[in-house]
């Protein structure tokens, strides 16, 4: 009887090896339309506004101090002026092209290596490390996770084309995720080397975007209460929450949020208390239309929910995995998602593409982790009542694929949502090759040092997955103004195309 439970045991885990092999080729393949375009991003909007007294900097003197005064310049002033976030605005400063015309492909490299890269290092040291699971199977949820964090964000230009905007929203995500894996590996090492990195990551979160500082906040809090019965050490990781807490306060006391909010800006008890409330509901609304919305992401956790089960009842009376209080501690990820929300609320402005990236992706992690510590406690309990049977879990699989189904039928999921399916759109057309040549022409003609008074032809402001905010006819326009000052112009405008070429010639 033995030897057949450990034939099924290897069948199944046999099947979760090829289907492993068949999820990382897919996510791999799934990169490819992204990278390609990566050679055809370009700068745009705030890109030339932030990045200005930089690319004048590195211009003039090539000097890497130099260009970190002109940063830390424009860090003072949007302070003063416009809004506190005061790392973001740094990293804004940094834009690529400040340093080179040819630099900006170089973005959405960075923004899927930081997705990749922390969120798997999050789920390693959950998964591996405290949970026990292969490292094969890691990868099997790992890339599923990243497949719906990349492909069904909702925002694809603020998640990884547009630096701007995943420099406020995407890298303070990632920083959020390296500061917990700091976190996890202090506790299981005691070196107190993580609690220096740690207070470096958390001390960055405090002055990016509110959204990310919560996150990084309420991540920290729930694994400081979850260890602490561990050993006290953990009360060491209260240093980096404290730095965090401190940037957190410098960005929020800042003269801009007062000039930019008007005059129905203001912090008071009553404002949170209410925002907070708001939040929760807004959550339960996300999660009632998550089936419309998000009809493939729901369906894929419920096929991970079968698989996570599978996994843990392969080894389910393993001792070292505890889940005390599952109920309260589902319920702090549902809250932590909750949370996503109150930012926005409180300060009662129009959210950018960045904000709901943000949500979805901290909703994703944290059905993960329901799902991880909720099955995980189910299979203890399974197995210390006896009921280890192995024989039901093509009954498991089967309705779990059954009810994703039901949930795409129902849902009418639309592959026009995923960011490949818009990449690849763009380059099929023909619109991704006309857009690189005429940003080419675009800057050819900003960096003609004989020309002051530039007119260039004008570009379709939309630009599939990219971010593009065009020069008008109107030279006091925003946008005029930004590429006038970037590129050290006397006048920018534009006409239209087939006038321009008339001219021309």
């Amino acid at each position: 009887m033995r030897s057949c439970e450990t034939e099924v045991m290897l069948d199944k885990s046999v099947y979760r090896k090829y289907l492993t092999y068949i999820i990382t080729v897919v996510f791999l393949l799934s990169l490819l339309p992204i990278l390609y375009l990566a050679g055809i991003d370009r700068a745009s909007g705030d890109d030339w506004g932030y990045g200005l007294l930089t690319h004048r900097a590195f211009m003039e003197s090539h000097s890497l101090w130099q260009v970190l005064q002109a940063a830390f310049l424009t860090v003072r002033n949007y302070y003063s002026s416009w809004q506190g976030t005061w790392f973001s605005i740094f990293l804004f400063t940094l834009q690529p092209e400040a340093f080179s015309y040819g630099m900006y492909w170089i973005v959405p490299y960075i923004m899927l290596g930081l997705i990749i890269g922390s969120v798997s290092s999050l789920l390693y040291q959950v998964m591996v490390r405290f949970l026990g699971m292969s490292v094969r199977d890691f990868l099997l949820l790992d890339m599923s996770i990243l497949l719906l964090l990349i492909q069904f964000a909702p925002h694809k230009k603020s998640a990884i084309f547009w630096y701007n905007g995943t420099a406020h929203y995407t890298i303070p995500f990632a920083i959020a995720l390296f500061g917990m894996v700091c976190f996890m590996r202090f506790v299981q090492t005691w070196k107190m080397r993580y609690v220096v990195w740690a207070s470096l990551w958390m001390t960055l979160l405090g002055g990016t975007n509110y959204l990310a500082a919560i996150f990084g906040c309420l991540g920290f809090l729930f694994l400081g209460i979850f260890f602490y019965q561990k050993s006290r050490k953990v009360l060491w990781m209260g240093i980096p929450f404290v730095m965090e807490m401190t940037g957190l306060l410098i960005s929020a006391l800042a003269p801009g949020n007062q000039r930019r909010g008007g005059e129905t800006y203001e912090i008071t008890a009553g404002r949170m208390l209410w925002a907070v409330a708001e939040s929760f509901r807004q959550g339960i609304r996300g999660l009632v239309m998550v089936g419309r919305e998000h009809p493939v992401t729901l369906a894929a956790m419920v096929i991970l929910a079968v698989v996570i089960w599978d996994i843990f009842r392969e080894g389910a009376g393993n001792e070292n995995r505890k889940f005390p209080l599952p109920g309260i501690v589902i319920f702090y990820f549902f809250g932590t998602y909750c949370a996503m929300y109150w930012p926005g609320i409180f300060a009662g402005v129009e959210v950018s593409g960045g904000v709901p990236n943000t949500i979805y992706w901290v909703f994703v992690l944290m059905v993960m982790c329901s799902m991880l510590y909720g099955l995980g406690w189910l299979a203890q309990r399974c197995a210390k009542r006896g009921n280890t049977n192995k024989n039901n879990r093509r009954y498991v699989y089967i309705a779990g694929g059954m009810t994703a189904l039901v949930i795409l039928i129902i849902g009418r999921s639309n592959i026009k949502d995923t960011t490949d399916y818009m990449c690849l759109e763009y380059i099929m057309t023909g619109q991704a090759r006309d857009y690189k040549e005429q940003m080419e022409q675009f800057t050819q003609l900003l960096t003609d040092d004989t020309v002051e008074e530039v007119v260039l032809p004008s570009i379709n402001d939309w630009q599939g997955p990219l971010m593009h905010m065009p020069v008008t006819e109107d030279p006091e326009a925003w946008t005029n103004q930004t590429v006038k000052e970037f590129f050290g112009k006397k006048s920018v405008v534009s006409i239209p195309r087939k006038e321009w070429e008339e001219r021309r010639h």
